[in-house]
């Protein structure tokens, strides 16, 4: 029996949980394993095994974890080995996902080689696929649009991860948040703007911003962006949602599609994971509402960046994290099988997409001048999707090393 798209998503699953196990068996080895020199001294064991070890854990999706494992020969006599310097709930979670491995195998494969090349050319790009996989987004976005009343053409967001001085115990987030084409039916839910935010306890009314405005970079703020929102939006705010953090708005008079735009100052919340312990970092938008197109693009401070491993993913929901707790191996379950296509891009060059969008470019730029940030200190990361999934949370995120 050989995989198919069901049983291939499956098996990430798998390697998503095995990446899990092998984190939590390296948190218990001592600092001296973690290399693959040190773990061959440490446990004895051949060092082809003990790199391909690593490389699975360092695997950035599930498959990978699968494609970089040795076999099952050489992962029970690592099992063998850890015994003695791992906790026993620890090792037998990880002998117990070595033996769905090997259930795997011998249920789908004629090898363990075998499954490797299966899995290779499942997840090889097919051209005929793609347009298939958007068809099914674009068929929910119909979809929900008609049962909700609700739309929007697109989603523009740009965060900003930097940090006010090289000693600073939280990153400096400055998100931009644009909402062109809303469209809403007589008798559909209000448009909410969400964030992540406590809610401020002296907060009133979200503050309207221009192109003058400039930051206060100790503050958590809300603001309207005037020149890229529909007039009268600040005049429509209605209230705000302390429970779920969003700020409601009243319907535009003579305005049956609108544009709204916001900008947030964060100081307080993203630990720096240079001067503190944290795993991870992570940039997300929450499509709500039934969205033709998401551009999301993130600004990491270069610092931050070279100690860093960025990817992306598709998720159910959206799950809040505490706070330094924030681990990717431990979101494999809400992962849906949707692998949008993340970009290095140069604010710089005139071929990138940003550039041949004359407005998404000239939001980027407002807000660098806002922040009064440049964006030579900056890697920009860029996803772009047509059709994303509603009610999904998609991530750029940073796991720091």
């Amino acid at each position: 029996m050989g995989l198919n798209q069901q049983t291939a998503s499956e098996l990430t699953r798998l390697g998503e949980r095995l990446k899990k196990n092998l984190n939590a068996i390296f948190a218990e080895l001592p600092a001296s394993a973690n290399t693959i020199n040190g773990l061959t001294q440490f446990l004895n064991f051949h060092r082809s095994n003990s790199q391909r070890v690593f490389n699975a854990k360092k695997s950035a999706t599930g498959e990978q974890v699968l494609l970089q494992l040795p076999g099952i020969k050489a992962l029970e006599e690592f099992s063998q080995k850890l015994k003695p310097h791992i906790s026993e709930s620890n090792l037998q979670q990880f002998i117990q996902s070595c033996h769905l491995f090997a259930e795997s195998i011998s249920t789908y494969a004629s090898s363990h080689a075998d499954l490797k090349r299966q899995l290779q050319k499942l997840h090889e790009p097919n051209t005929d696929e793609i347009p298939h996989q958007q068809d099914k987004r674009a068929q929910l976005y119909y979809a929900a649009k008609s049962l909700l009343g609700f739309s929007i053409d697109h989603v523009f967001c740009t965060y900003i991860l930097t940090r006010q001085n090289p000693q600073a115990d939280y990153l400096q987030e400055v998100a931009l948040i644009s909402k062109t084409g809303i469209k809403r039916q007589r008798g559909a839910p209000p448009f909410v703007q969400f964030y992540t935010h406590p809610h401020p306890s002296d907060f009133i009314r979200p503050k309207l911003l221009s192109k003058s405005s400039q930051i206060s970079a100790n503050e958590f703020t809300i603001g309207i962006a005037k020149e890229y929102s529909t007039p009268g939006l600040e005049q429509a705010y209605s209230s705000y949602s302390p429970s779920n953090s969003g700020i409601v708005f009243d319907e535009l008079p003579d305005a049956p599609r609108f544009d709204a735009t916001f900008i947030f100052n964060n100081p307080d919340e993203l630990v720096n994971p240079l001067t503190n312990k944290s795993q991870c970092s992570s940039t997300s938008i929450s499509i709500k509402n039934p969205t033709k197109r998401l551009t999301l693009l993130v600004l990491l401070d270069k610092a931050i960046d070279r100690s860093s491993n960025v990817n992306v993913g598709c998720y159910h929901g959206n799950q809040k994290v505490e706070e330094g707790k924030l681990n990717v191996s431990d979101m494999w379950t809400e992962r849906l099988p949707d692998f949008p296509e993340l970009r290095v891009i140069s604010l710089q060059a005139p071929q990138n997409l940003l550039n041949k969008n004359s407005k998404m470019h000239s939001k980027v730029k407002y807000l660098l001048e806002y922040a009064n940030l440049d964006a030579e200190q900056f890697v920009c990361y860029l996803m772009d999707v047509d059709f994303p999934i509603w009610s999904a949370t998609y991530r750029i995120y940073f796991e720091h090393s």
